[in-house]
């Protein structure tokens, strides 16, 4: 039977995750450097909505998988959390931070390279030994360590917005052009993989 006092801890352990997520939805387009609305209208930003929902249900998955403990909820929460996740990087990847607008409002019209510049990453070669599927089975140590080199180039994206016109650039952005491969020492052997499921 369900108490009072489990009743009582439920609404107010909601009435917390309203709050946290409405905060979060004032804050996080500020902290995203999203600019506000130049022509100071008001206008309807899916950005906050969706970061809203987004926090909602991954504070609920967290207090499903802490007190409640119910199986059905934390599978609801969890596909609710990636949905709005996903939604979440695709609005924030393409609004427009004018106007608000996110379907077919971003268009890239210039790129700039700022600069390039290498970075030596060491690294320690391994001695890998594989079972037959292609699954490791081990690996240890192998000889003394290395450097391998990445090229980079750090990037200003400039864009457009199809809707209003409004133009805003990406900031400058570090990107890899090439990541030499680590050097290891891989021996494939014909002993089967004991986790490999058998047919028979």
């Amino acid at each position: 039977m369900i108490s009072f006092d489990s009743i009582y801890e439920n609404i107010i352990a909601e009435i917390v995750v309203f709050l946290l997520s409405l905060f979060l939805s004032k804050f996080l387009p500020t902290l995203f450097n999203k600019e506000e609305n130049i022509n100071k209208d008001k206008v309807f930003d899916m950005l906050k909505l969706v970061i809203f929902l987004t926090s909602i249900s991954i504070l609920n998955l967290i207090l499903n998988i802490s007190f409640w403990d119910k199986q059905e909820l934390t599978v609801l929460f969890t596909l609710l959390s990636i949905g709005f996740g996903i939604s979440l990087v695709y609005v924030y990847n393409n609004q427009c931070p004018a106007c608000k607008r996110f379907i077919k409002a971003k268009k890239r019209i210039d790129e700039k390279i700022i600069k390039e510049f290498i970075k030596e990453i060491p690294y320690q070669p391994m001695k890998v030994w594989k079972y037959s599927n292609g699954k490791i089975k081990k690996k240890e140590p192998f000889g003394d360590k290395k450097t391998r080199t990445e090229k980079w180039q750090t990037k200003q994206e400039f864009y457009e917005c199809n809707h209003c016109k409004h133009q805003w650039d990406s900031g400058h952005v570090d990107t890899p052009v090439f990541i030499e491969n680590e050097s290891h020492k891989v021996i494939s052997t014909n002993e089967k993989d004991p986790d490999e499921p058998s047919i028979y």
